[in-house]
């Protein structure tokens, strides 16, 4: 039971009495309302001595009370982050109208589905302005939570009891429950948090705590120690701990986090995962503003991207935006299809949507470079994170998982942006991308994150060329340009870009694969398209079994003298 408003504890003693099983949370500030403290008022109390006596009331049931003191808009929010919820709230605090609103409005999200809320003093000071009697704000809550609820009584109390069917909705069409239109067949989508922490255990506990703040309430996290030698251990039992939708596995080693990422999708089971980065909070919204955007979408994506907040060790905000994330590109798509023809969640209301219709552009994947707002802020489809993992996780991979996972997700399956701030994104000393906030004009990139970030694209590759056999499949004519996307390089640097003997080397190992997959003119054609000289004929060489055929040699040489041709003298 959770009570508002206990003053000297007569009504918590009734229940405790008659309720032999029952446990009661109070709330109460002691420190009395306008009709308590005023002069003269015939409801004058010496409050601290109110307080002694629910003290020396409840004495008895001590093991069955939980006192909260202080004001209920900030113990009942509180209540709501720990996931406390209540099978009979008793609403009986401050009697004017927008106390008895709040206070009710705050305790519904508490209350369990078939729970009881009891509503006192509704007839309470008939006399008095209408704001200052509780009646205009119950009504007013009651108003606006109608059709979630069923009246058992309306005297001096109202008595209600929660609807379990509409409390549970959540997902329409057309203002219908899926639940009853598909028969139960159809469920919300499972959302999978993985928090990959390392040495961050002065900000992990805030990551988490943001987690179980989401208002989408079908989500799982696994909380990862990535080999951390601080008190992360210690930090993430506190935070994570009581809550089954909460798991911890730890590694003994520090696998980076692209490796901690790769190793963590065998245990995830939601459709949808975030990799959130230990420094980061998620807003309460962020699962359901996600979750909405993929299930309204003109077309399905890889990944939705929203906007973050970026702010400093402290927290204290810095912008409201990331400056590389920019609906207004050629060819994006904007909006969301219409509301009443998609699957819709209960918490995103009709304005909320046409806001988020206004904020939201699909992006093609034929465009290139760092498109989207860092870490935390991305939300994967889980299918096309496995269909793209380099590896099991069996190995350390020192990368971030977005600067990986982000380039070659958009490249095969496009990416949808949401401006929209959805997360805090931390800028500190020990934020190895970013120490400064994104200012127009300016890198926000540290130097070697950016080198390191070039230079891993080039595993990108490796991974689609081995698996060509496959991938020509999946993407049949895309396979190619897929292949350059990920380099995240423009057209007329492509040739710069293979030149490096990274890539010839990966080019000649699976060149006779190559061939396989594509035939002898098609391989030539690739190959030819990305290499020229000496390079081009040692991965054609290695394709055909150490002999170039006359043919192919003769249009590599033809090729080679007409770029030569075009070269600028110098002067």
């Amino acid at each position: 039971m959770l009570e508002i408003g206990s003053f000297e504890g007569r009504s918590a003693l009734f229940f405790l009495q008659f309720l032999p099983k029952s446990r009661i949370t109070c709330v109460d500030s002691f420190q009395g309302s306008e009709e308590h403290v005023g002069l003269g008022s015939k409801y004058e109390s010496d409050m601290a001595e109110v307080e002694r006596r629910f003290d020396r009331n409840l004495k008895l049931f001590a093991g069955r009370v939980e006192k909260r003191k202080g004001h209920s808009v900030t113990i009942l929010p509180g209540l709501a982050a720990e996931h406390r919820l209540y099978d009979v709230i008793y609403v009986d605090g401050d009697h004017c109208a927008t106390s008895a609103y709040s206070d009710a409005r705050l305790a519904w999200d508490l209350l369990d589905n078939d729970g009881v809320m009891i509503l006192d003093d509704y007839r309470w000071g008939p006399d008095l302005p209408t704001a200052r009697r509780p009646e205009a704000g119950i009504e007013a809550f009651l108003s606006q939570v109608a059709g979630e609820y069923e009246l058992l009584h309306r005297g001096q109390q109202i008595v209600i009891r929660k609807s379990e069917i509409v409390a549970t909705k959540s997902f329409t069409i057309a203002g219908r429950d899926i639940e009853g239109l598909a028969g139960g067949a159809l469920s919300p989508p499972l959302v999978s948090f993985v928090v990959i922490n390392w040495n961050y255990g002065r900000y992990v506990g805030a990551a988490i705590d943001s987690i179980r703040r989401q208002d989408y309430p079908h989500f799982e996290c696994i909380v990862i120690n990535n080999g951390s030698t601080d008190d992360s251990a210690e930090v993430i039992a506190r935070h994570a701990e009581g809550d089954p939708r909460f798991r911890v596995e730890t590694l003994a080693r520090n696998h980076g986090q692209l490796g901690a990422a790769l190793w963590a999708l065998d245990k995830v089971n939601g459709g949808f995962v975030t990799f959130v980065d230990a420094d980061d909070v998620l807003f309460d919204n962020y699962a359901s503003t996600h979750i909405q955007v993929h299930m309204a979408l003109q077309r399905s994506v890889g990944f939705t991207s929203a906007n973050v907040a970026e702010m400093d060790s402290t927290g204290t905000a810095l912008t409201a935006s990331y400056q590389q994330l920019q609906l207004n590109r050629p060819d994006a798509q904007r909006g969301l299809r219409g509301e009443r023809t998609v699957l819709r969640l209960p918490t995103v209301t009709p304005s909320q949507y046409r806001l988020l219709d206004a904020s939201t552009a699909t992006i093609p994947r034929w465009h290139i470079g760092w498109l989207w707002a860092p870490g935390s802020a991305n939300m994967f489809r889980t299918s096309v994170l496995r269909l793209l993992r380099l590896d099991d996780g069996g190995k350390p991979w020192m990368a971030s998982a977005d600067g990986y996972f982000n380039t070659i997700c958009h490249a095969v399956a496009g990416s949808a942006l949401i401006d929209m701030p959805l997360s805090g994104y931390r800028l500190h000393s020990s934020n190895y991308f970013a120490t400064g906030e994104s200012i127009e004009g300016m890198r926000g990139g540290t130097r070697d994150y950016t080198i390191k970030l070039e230079q891993f694209t080039y595993e990108s590759v490796r991974f689609l060329i081995e698996q060509s056999d496959r991938f020509d499949w999946l993407l049949g004519a895309e396979f190619w340009p897929v292949v350059d996307r990920v380099t995240r390089e423009n057209p007329d640097k492509l040739r710069d870009y293979f030149s490096n003997e990274i890539a010839v080397e990966i080019f000649k190992r699976n060149a006779p694969q190559l061939r396989s997959v594509f035939g002898a003119k098609g391989f030539s054609r690739e190959v030819t398209a990305r290499f020229s000289g000496a390079q081009a004929r040692s991965i054609l060489r290695a394709g055909f079994g150490g002999r170039i055929p006359m043919r192919v040699l003769r249009k590599t040489l033809s090729r080679d003298l007409r770029a030569f041709l075009k070269r600028k003298p110098k002067r």
